[in-house]
């Protein structure tokens, strides 16, 4: 009987629940009263998802009648939000949507998943055809046409994004919000572990971005978007097959991506593979040419990567949880070591190159309305399990190794008092290991755990936002033997040392405040100011030895090094960065043109940088012979203001033809000389058309010479590059789209070295090429 009551009881409650369950439907137009198709509308804090059909009319069933926060956005338009509280059986909420020039794309990477035009710090999304047209081998080339990012270019193999003048441990490179955890921020020859070729969009968050995720980003962040983990039901199967071929590398790449659903449970399969041969370039790899030096290719520049990502999730209404694995695998040269060296008897010896490998897991699930007054929680994790070996000819070298785990837990409020926020919890363990004759830091172990905050109010025009976070980083390294050399190039005295190191431990606070302001319709400006700290990384602290990818003698913070060569250790030698940076960002962003520009100040206290010392560490042969080998360099800190600006402007000349013109310009400087490999002014120019079948495009790049030069660097000259591309569409009668296209860069074949990169005197860019692919979309 008791069962019964139960029973009819759950009955009632279920029933009472689904007839208080609302519609919210509607009409989205823009502002001359058309239809806006495909515009996703959005219960906020629930999974309910809806788009606009070609009459721009919508509906979504289920909603809780209780708080209800619709969204509607389109990459075309301004995005629209209207909140209610206790909403009857039906409603109606109309959007009418501005149309703007600049491309409005949610970015996932920021706290709130603002938009680009809300966003109240410079960011950049590149996505769709843009993304395709932009994509290369390596994540830095991917970027490098984008305002306010270079590359560091160490060939085509590897090339880590550059923000504004820094990179490395300042720049977090994450795929989904999650730190990729390779080995790209400890050398520059190390290639970045996130591709591309399997990316829905790739986000540039330039300037500090340290509240969501720690001092590791105090320079940018890069997060490339994909699907791995689905978060949206599809509707059958969606997915994406290319094929592509590259004349100057000779590279045959092919790729699948597929995302389906069963039930409430979707599925994503993507893998794709590259294969190229070394790079023809315009003269000799050398800028001083050894005789007998092989003309018109870079040698070592090879690639060879295979990658295969799965992912499942359950999905309803109230959240997704889901969980992916990738497998990759990279095999590459590296460019400037040991090509062209000959061993006793004559034959030459073979390049160093990289086989890397790594295993990445990733946890990522989302809970909506668990409790009154918390609209979701999120949590997202992963495993990565990474290591490469440095490949001498036939003979296995030094070994680099990172596992890292990896916990963000947050949750996004409710209104209170107008406020919406998030909160959270993150936490990271870093173990990273360099094994072998080259390496050039101990093992060590890296603990962070931090709590942050970030919180919006709108008040009339002005969108206000508010941040802080708190991080406890320990850094721990394993004993480790340093040799160095002499002084001023002679033979001088050997300085050894076995060093046994203390934990470094370092607390970060950093804080933001900033404000974007619709101050005229489609104009705003946007300000931001952040306090940020920065933990050293491992290898600034703990270097001692030959970093040969950068042909360099390295030396740590945590030791001294005197006239003569000799390394003692310094225990107390590292202190955090604290860096206070200015945004200011104007934006026009409706009407037939329109633009963004964006100012920056950042004054850095005990700036972390590399610096020449004029000495070389010295070889000794098998024979006891000495010789002179590796410039030292030490890591040293001194007060730095970097500032620059960054611009891009739009003009829509009519349905078919669009301009494009962009620059940016970066100054980075000490007290006593400008930094080493800062970026000189580039300024671009694009024309680019579209039709019903046909797009494309022309552009041209300038890029300045680089006179502002630190002590013991080398100016570069400038040079301009030229690069056009065509698009054919086919649509099929089952609405499948086929894209057929042919790029082609470097059009003039212009020989261009880039100053941002270690190899600037040994490995240019690639000389003239052309892309010919096809892209199959379902």
């Amino acid at each position: 009987m008791n069962f019964k009551k139960a029973s009819l009881a759950l009955m009632i409650a279920a029933a009472s629940t689904q007839a208080t369950a609302a519609t919210v439907s509607g009409k989205v137009i823009d502002e001359s009263g058309r239809p806006v198709v495909g515009a996703k509308i959005t219960i906020k804090g629930t999974n309910l998802i809806t788009s606009t059909n070609e009459n721009g009319i919508y509906e979504i069933a289920d909603v809780d009648p209780g708080h209800v926060h619709v969204h509607a956005f389109s990459s075309d338009h301004v995005h629209g939000d209207q909140e209610f509280d206790n909403i009857a059986d039906a409603i109606t909420v109309d959007f009418v949507l501005e149309s703007t020039i600049i491309e409005n794309i949610v970015v996932t990477a920021t706290s709130l998943r603002s938009s680009v035009l809300e966003s109240v710090t410079p960011v950049t999304v590149l996505t769709g055809d843009e993304l395709r047209k932009r994509q290369a081998p390596t994540l830095g080339e991917t970027l490098k046409s984008t305002p306010g990012i270079q590359s560091s270019y160490f060939g085509p193999v590897a090339a880590s994004p550059i923000i504004r003048g820094t990179d490395g441990p300042r720049i977090k490179i994450v795929q989904n919000t999650l730190d990729v955890s390779d080995a790209s921020r400890v050398g520059v020859d190390h290639n970045v572990a996130a591709e591309a070729a399997s990316a829905k969009q790739i986000e540039v968050l330039r300037g500090p971005a340290t509240l969501q995720y720690g001092s590791g980003a105090i320079g940018g962040v890069v997060n490339v978007v994909d699907n791995r983990v689905p978060s949206e039901l599809p509707d059958g199967l969606d997915g994406e097959l290319e094929v592509r071929h590259e004349t100057a590398s000779n590279e045959r790449f092919a790729k699948a991506d597929v995302t389906g659903s069963v039930g409430n449970v979707a599925f994503h399969i993507d893998g794709f593979t590259r294969e190229t041969d070394d790079i023809e370039i315009p003269g000799f790899a050398n800028i001083e040419p050894e005789e007998g030096a092989e003309r018109g290719i870079l040698p070592s520049s090879a690639i060879d990567t295979n990658s295969v990502t799965a992912g499942i999730s359950y999905i309803d209404n109230k959240g997704y949880i889901g969980l992916s694995f990738q497998g990759f695998q990279n095999l590459y040269g590296v460019p400037g070591e040991g090509e062209g060296e000959e061993e006793e008897g004559g034959e030459e010896e073979g390049g160093v190159s990289i086989d890397a490998d790594f295993d990445r897991y990733q946890l990522i699930g989302e809970l909506y309305s668990p409790v009154k007054g918390i609209s979701s929680v999120k949590l997202a994790a992963s495993y990565t399990d990474y290591q490469h070996v440095e490949i001498e000819g036939d003979e296995f070298g030094t070994l680099f190794a990172n596992d890292t785990t990896e916990v963000r837990l947050s949750a996004e409020h409710d209104a209170v008092a107008g406020w919406h926020g998030v909160f959270g919890l993150h936490y990271s363990n870093s173990d990273f290991l360099a094994q072998g004759e080259e390496a050039f830091t101990p093992p060590s172990e890296t603990d962070s755990i931090a709590l942050f905050v970030v919180e919006e109010k709108k008040v009339g025009d002005v969108t206000i936002q508010l941040g802080g976070r708190i991080d406890s980083n320990d850094v721990e390294g394993e004993t480790f033997e340093v040799s160095t050399g002499a002084a001023g190039g002679e033979v001088g005295g050997l300085g050894d040392g076995v060093f046994e190191f203390d934990e470094q431990s370092f607390t970060n606070l950093s804080l933001s405040a900033g404000a974007n302001w619709v101050y005229q319709e489609g104009y705003s400006a946007a300000f931001n100011i952040s306090r940020s700290e920065r933990a050293p990384a491992s290898q600034e602290l703990f270097s001692g030895g030959e970093h040969l990818a950068t042909q360099t003698f390295e030396v740590g913070l945590l030791f001294d090094i005197d006239e003569n060569g000799v390394v003692t250790a310094n225990p107390n030698g590292a202190e955090e960065e604290v860096s206070t940076n200015i945004d200011l960002t104007f934006r026009k962003f409706t009407g037939a043109w329109g633009y963004t520009i964006s100012f920056f100040y950042n004054q850095v206290d005990d700036y972390i940088f590399l610096a020449e010392t004029g000495l070389s560490a010295i070889e000794v042969g098998e024979d006891g012979s000495v010789e002179e080998g590796l410039p030292i360099f030490v890591f040293l800190q001194e007060d730095a203001d970097l500032f620059g600006f960054e611009s891009e402007f739009y003009a829509q000349l009519n349905d078919v033809w669009r301009v494009k013109v962009f620059g940016d310009l970066t100054r980075a400087e000490i007290e006593t000389d400008d930094l080493p490999r800062t970026p000189p002014l580039r300024i671009g120019a694009e024309l680019s058309f579209q039709t019903q079948h046909w797009f494309g495009d022309i552009g041209a790049t300038f890029i300045d010479d680089q006179n502002r030069t630190s002590e013991f660097e080398t100016p570069t000259d400038g040079y301009t590059l030229l690069e056009a591309g065509v698009n054919y569409t086919h649509t099929t009668s089952t609405n499948n789209e086929w894209i057929f296209f042919l790029r082609g860069t470097n059009l003039t074949d212009r020989q261009a070295r880039v100053h941002t990169s270690f190899l600037v005197d040994q490995a240019p860019l690639p000389g003239r090429g052309f892309t010919l692919g096809a892209r199959l979309l379902f």
